[in-house]
């Protein structure tokens, strides 16, 4: 089973990124990608780093995953029945589409020393100016490769 790590970062007043990491069952790196967001807070970020993850995914042609984040508030966020009210309702109602589409995700809490990699990704997009589309990248970046050799020997495959 293919494995995504996200994350959200937010910065200098509000300034928000996200970013992750896809791997396949052996921890082998499918693809990086980040974004920058713009204003957020940290749950949105982190919703969208979900979000975000699942579009890339789904795009690569995924058909069985595990979408790790770590934040809870946004895992409980988008798996709650009553959300309609949410300020984040239309991307909790994006994210619930995905996962009903014709592939089996599930998505989990990983503490986020276990993810720190994607963390990375995030703030990659941190260095941004504007917001931008996803930006992918399918090489793992110099600076990133101590974390996702920690981060194997840390996680079962």
């Amino acid at each position: 089973m293919d494995r995504m790590d996200v994350d959200g970062s937010v910065y200098n007043q509000h300034q928000a990124a996200c970013g992750g990491v896809i791997r396949n069952s052996q921890g082998h790196w499918l693809m990086g990608f980040y974004k920058s967001l713009g204003i957020s807070s940290v749950t949105e970020a982190e919703i969208h780093a979900i979000m975000t993850g699942l579009t890339v995914a789904r795009h690569m042609g995924l058909q069985r995953a595990i979408l790790y984040s770590d934040s809870l508030d946004a895992i409980n966020t988008i798996m709650r029945n009553h959300y309609a009210d949410h300020p984040f309702r239309d991307t909790i109602r994006e994210i619930r589409d995905f996962l009903l589409q014709d592939w089996s995700v599930e998505i989990r809490h990983m503490p986020r020393e276990n993810i720190a990699y994607a963390d990375y990704m995030a703030k990659l997009g941190q260095d941004v100016t504007n917001v931008v589309d996803v930006v992918l990248i399918p090489i793992i970046p110099t600076g990133c490769l101590p974390m996702v050799l920690r981060d194997q020997l840390a996680c079962n495959y």
